[in-house]
Formats: structure tokens, sequence, C-alpha cells
């Protein structure tokens, strides 16, 4: 009896997966691929499911040219392409067609340092000046100036004015042309921190002091405006068996009056340590 030839023909394929006859076998035993699109290719960014990156070009296959785009991740979130910062993960316009300036911004404004300017540098110690120079690497510090510039201006007493002459200005700027002298009201502003800062480590000190405390009031009248001026230091001996003195208060003298000046350090008193 001889066998009937089969036809190649009634090999069906089933349309569901698309694979024939040898295919289906191979993949029986390995799972699906996965499309790009699936949960496990994801990423969540700022709670928003974003899908893979979108390749280094536009529309038309075109590479970016715009240097801007090293500090981005172009991906595609809810179909809209976006512009992902890689340094705290701020999404914006990914569309090329809107320019990328506003990326540039968002990178200056927040990431990049101005200021940055880093050089080997002869230090010497102003404090230590029994030292000899060394040669260390110098970090240019815009806070850092204006806090200093802050200090020189309590220290010495100067007038807020001098940030607004010339000569200063052109003085600073021939030190370091990266530092941009502060306005009047910004030095201020920087001296009123100062201030804060100094007076909450003093409070601090005062009130953590396990000794006795010593309260003197030194007074007097100014010779060119006729008013007068209280001011309240308190005196202390610290763990450290050493000897400290903090003005904690400055007053202006309005009524030259016993009562007034005992109702002072009563006040001063009373909120420091109740």
């Amino acid at each position: 009896m001889s066998e009937s030839p089969v036809d190649s023909s009634a090999q069906a394929i089933n349309p569901l997966d698309g694979f024939g006859p040898s295919q289906h076998s191979q993949a029986s035993d390995s799972p699906l691929p996965i499309p790009s699109s699936s949960p496990l290719n994801s990423q969540i960014i700022g709670g928003e499911v974003a899908t893979d990156e979108v390749p280094d070009g536009d529309e038309t296959g075109k590479k970016f040219r715009s240097a801007a785009w090293v500090h981005y991740n172009r991906v595609k979130i809810n179909g809209v392409d976006k512009a992902v910062c890689k340094y705290c993960n701020a999404k914006l316009n990914g569309n090329t067609r809107n320019g990328t300036s506003h990326l540039q911004q968002h990178y200056i404004r927040k990431h990049q340092k101005k200021d940055s300017m880093r050089q080997q540098v002869l230090t010497s110690n102003l404090m230590g000046k029994d030292r000899p120079p060394q040669l260390t690497s110098y970090s240019f510090d815009h806070g850092t100036a204006r806090k200093e510039l802050a200090s020189a201006i309590i220290m010495h007493e100067y007038p807020l004015s001098i940030v607004d002459h010339v000569g200063m200005k052109r003085y600073s700027n021939a030190l370091q042309p990266l530092f941009k002298v502060p306005c009047r009201n910004t030095i201020k502003s920087d001296i009123v921190k100062i201030f804060e800062y100094e007076k909450g480590k003093t409070m601090s000190l005062v009130a953590s002091n396990t000794s006795r405390l010593a309260i003197t009031t030194d007074m007097w009248t100014s010779s060119n405006q006729k008013k007068g001026f209280m001011a309240i230091t308190s005196h202390f001996i610290d763990d450290s068996w050493t000897l400290q003195s903090r003005i904690l208060r400055y007053y202006l003298i309005i009524l030259f009056s016993l009562f007034f000046y005992s109702m002072y350090i009563f006040t001063l008193l009373f909120n420091l340590f109740f």
C-alpha cells in the first residue's frame, strides 16, 4: 500500500500569531517579544510614565546639533516629546521646532556654576604669617565673596554706599572679574542675615550656660545726633573655663529714666530664660 503524498499547501498557519509550522515550534519554547511600549521598558518620571527614549535626532533623522542636548534625555510622555533634565528630572518641551534656548537657560540658571574657576595659585594664610605660601587648588565662590564683603563692612563700619562707588567696582573687577558687586539693598540684606545668625548663636550659648551670669550696661550719647544708646552685655565662664562676653541687646534710649532702664533689662532676661 503506497503512501499518499502530503500536500504542502495543507499546512495551516495560525492567523492569531502569524507563525508557520516550523516557526511555531520554535516560538513555543521562547517567550513572545515585549513591545517597546510595554510597562517593563517604561520609566516613571515625576509621577508620569515615559516610554523609551527618543533617538538623538529630529523627525527627519538629523542628529541634534545643539550642545544643550548633552544635559537632557529626550523621551515621550503621553505621546508628547519631552526633554528630561539629567540633573533634576525637570520636564521641558522637547519639540525641536521650538528651539533649544529654553533648555540652555534652564541649565545655566539651575545647574551651571557661572563662577566656577579652578586654578593652581599661591595661597597664604593671613592669620598665620609664619606659614610659607603653598600651591593649592583655588575655586572662586560668589556666595563666599559676598559674605566676606558684608563682614568687612561690619568689621570696619564702612557705609553701605561703598558698594555703589565706582572705584570700589573697578577695584573688585580688577581682583576678580567674575564677582559682581551687589547693590546697597542686597548687601544690607546680607548683613541682616549675618546678624540674625550670630544672634541665634549668642542666645543659644547664653541659654545653655550653667554658670552664673553677670550683666553690665553701657550708655552713651552721640555727639552729632544727640541720641542716647544703651548696650546690655553678659559675662560668664563657659564649660572650658573661658571668660565669655556677649552683647545681648542694643537699645535706642528715648526717655532717660531709671525705670525704663530697669524695664529694658528685665524684659531682656525674661525673654531669654523664661
